[in-house]
């Protein structure tokens, strides 16, 4: 395990403190502004678990969403617990021929394993990709990245990226199957694979 000096542990509650304000301001504005139409998706792997609400803001505008979550890896032996809440501008992506919708927006992760703890406040986005003809059939893509400006604590970089199949049950849930990659990058360590999971789960709308 690595020693840290007295300094380096100072810093890192700061840093550390910084995350868990942003975690906390995030909540306190994304919870008030929930609305009607909220996603829940819960997921299982052969060694996760995780759980994610979303849902339109009522800010004044239709397409600004928030997004929180938690989950729980032990795919790599590591015992990864984050937690992350963001917010997302969605719309239509503009596509001729099939129903795509697209969301770019910031989340802040704070996350935790044996090997470094710390967060970071990611950039990146989704998109979701439904046929026309046959709409309950559908595929989502995902990816945030943190680069080492924005990644605090034991953290130099941050990445996860996941795809889903879905297919609509009914209107309102949804099963779907994907894979999800978690990565952080450590200070002096290189970066370590934290989660490399086929996972299974479902969505409901209510």
């Amino acid at each position: 395990m690595p020693m840290y000096s007295k300094a380096s542990t100072v810093t890192f509650a700061a840093q550390a403190r910084i995350v868990s304000l942003a975690l906390s301001a995030a909540c306190l504005m994304f919870v008030p502004g929930m609305a009607a139409a909220e996603t829940l998706d819960l997921s299982l792997g052969s060694d996760s678990v995780s759980a994610a609400l979303g849902g339109p803001l009522r800010s004044g505008r239709a397409n600004a969403a928030y997004d929180l979550g938690f989950l729980y890896s032990d795919d790599r032996d590591v015992g990864l617990k984050q937690a992350h809440a963001g917010l997302l501008v969605t719309g239509d992506a503009g596509a001729r021929n099939a129903d795509v919708n697209a969301g770019l927006g910031v989340r802040a992760v704070a996350a935790d394993f044996d090997g470094g703890s710390g967060g970071a406040i990611d950039l990146g986005g989704k998109v979701e990709i439904r046929v026309p003809n046959f709409n309950r059939l559908g595929l989502t893509a995902y990816g945030w990245y943190a680069p080492k400006i924005i990644s605090f604590g034991d953290f130099d970089q941050n990445t996860e990226f996941g795809v889903m199949i879905d297919y609509e049950v009914i209107r309102d849930a949804a099963l779907f199957v994907g894979y999800r990659e978690i990565r952080f990058e450590l200070d002096d360590a290189g970066e370590d694979k934290v989660d490399d999971s086929i996972i299974a789960g479902l969505r409901l709308e209510f």
